[in-house]
């Protein structure tokens, strides 16, 4: 298939953008990313507004594509000229104005079909009211490029904004960055504000096909240590997000009022008395199996990394109509997982009623609520059990069952938090603090877990497994006292 490019090298060759080391512009680039954004559904005699320019890269994709016309906004003087240059060959399908985004959209009298804000929306500190006067002239499609906050929180789904003092701008016609105040939000946060201006999310958010030739930062886990950039694409809507401050000025019908005490119950990180922190201990109920996720990336080293390596182990020597179960499924996602990669016989076995109530649902999973292992849904090729075993009391006589219940050649994988040091303690703290934690919560859980979840040495897992008839035990990951082990029948 032709490419938008293929006639018109200039659009990556006349980049300034092209010497950078993170996602560096070129064909590849230019073609991936458009390709991930657009279809001809949403281009044909579509007007196109592109709010930060540059050389009209986009413009090109989208009049190539059948969009009736194009208006580029564009600040620097530089890339204003080349654009024109550029795209002189669609005539007057093809407008490009030299003024900020803000005189813009002061300016402006009409509306977009489409508006496509890539690589300028950390520019602002105001993303609410530079998105409403966005939403205002948006007759159905908003696409946003966006960095996710940096550095790492330890859960890039999270609804942040990182405002910073030194966010890199690029310079036009200059291997260089100019560098001042921006916040970057994460994709989650722009939902919420996108909602509140009646637009939501298009379908999942699109990656670009990987550049393998470069570093691509589309790419990439948002945990890395660089930028690590984002698509999002919203549809208009007609259901609107109220804001807090509508419902104190021009309350609806139904607010959602909550007395204090209740509202206190549902936050996130409870601060707690001394009568909390010695009389209630841990136990996983409503309230946990709504906060899941976040208890487990921010409580948790390696938390959706041990996840990902089971599954691509079992891709690799876990045929996929094997049985598998999950022991302490929760909520599921391993699961949820192990039917992308294509397995189909499934089990998924918890003591907790709230989390398997709020459980992922499918026809390839049996979820079974039980406090013993459940031998009699064996023999399985696999079994994971990860993050759960230190809460069971007869612990040598499930980890008896689990291996009984395993076929010949079968295989065990078992995350379990390990007895640890002052000094490995003292860093694990830290990591929940760097997480944004509490020192309140965090001395509050340990003290609502003692006795819940007991954490035994290491070598006592290594000694054990072989006693119960383990032919093998090995340690696949470890992070922070958290270890991860490898064990085959």
């Amino acid at each position: 298939m032709k490419s938008p490019y293929d006639d018109h090298p200039g659009f990556y060759e006349y980049d300034n953008r092209k010497t950078r080391t993170l996602s560096p512009i070129n064909k590849e680039q230019l073609e991936n990313r458009h390709a991930a954004i657009f279809s001809e559904w949403n281009l044909k005699d579509k007007s196109v507004l592109d709010l930060g320019s540059c050389i009209g890269a986009t413009g090109q994709w989208v009049l190539f594509h059948g969009a009736s016309e194009y208006t580029g906004v564009e600040a620097q003087e530089s890339y204003v000229e080349r654009s024109r240059e550029l795209l002189c060959h669609h005539g007057d399908k093809c407008t490009i104005v030299q003024s900020s985004i803000e005189e813009f959209l002061a300016n402006n009298t009409r509306k977009y079909d489409v508006i496509v804000m890539l690589g300028v929306i950390y520019a602002f500190l105001n993303h609410h009211e530079i998105l409403s006067k966005i939403t205002e002239i948006c007759n159905d499609i908003v696409v946003i490029e966006g960095i996710y906050p940096y550095p790492p929180v330890g859960n890039p789904k999270a609804p942040i904004i990182e405002i910073t003092s030194q966010h890199p701008m690029v310079l036009a016609d200059k291997e260089q960055n100019i560098r001042g105040v921006g916040a970057r939000i994460s994709p989650s946060a722009l939902e919420i504000i996108m909602a509140t201006l009646g637009f939501e999310p298009a379908g999942k958010m699109p990656i670009p096909k990987r550049i393998k030739s470069t570093l691509d930062n589309f790419c990439s886990d948002p945990q890395e240590k660089y930028f690590v950039r984002y698509l999002s694409i919203f549809r208009n809507s007609e259901n609107i997000c109220r804001l807090l401050t509508d419902e104190l000025t021009a309350p609806s019908e139904n607010p959602d009022i909550q007395e204090w005490r209740e509202l206190d119950k549902n936050l996130p990180y409870v601060e707690p008395t001394k009568s909390i922190v010695t009389e209630k201990q841990w136990e996983f109920n409503e309230e946990v199996a709504n906060s899941f996720e976040n208890e487990a990336v921010n409580n948790i080293p390696d938390y959706e990394r041990v996840i990902n390596t089971s599954i691509n182990f079992a891709e690799q020597f876990v045929d996929k109509n094997e049985k598998v179960i999950d022991v302490g499924c929760a909520l599921g996602e391993t699961l949820k997982k192990f039917i992308e990669a294509g397995y189909t016989d499934l089990y998924g076995v918890d003591s907790s009623a709230a989390m398997l109530a709020k459980a992922y649902v499918d026809n390839k999973i049996k979820y079974i609520q039980s406090n013993d292992f459940p031998s009699e849904q064996g023999p399985f090729g696999l079994i994971t059990a990860n993050w759960t075993i230190h809460f069971i009391k007869q612990r040598y006589e499930y980890l008896e069952n689990m291996y009984k219940s395993l076929k010949v050649g079968g295989y065990l994988i078992l995350t379990d938090k390990m007895q640890l040091s002052p000094e490995v303690d003292a860093m694990y703290r830290r990591f929940k603090r760097d997480r944004g934690l509490s020192q309140e919560y965090i001395e509050y859980k340990e003290e609502a877990l003692k006795e819940v979840l007991v954490s035994y040495p290491l070598d006592w897992y290594q000694v054990k497994l072989r006693e119960i008839g383990f032919r093998s035990v090995e340690i696949i990951n470890a992070n922070l006292s958290f270890t991860t082990i490898l064990a085959k029948k």
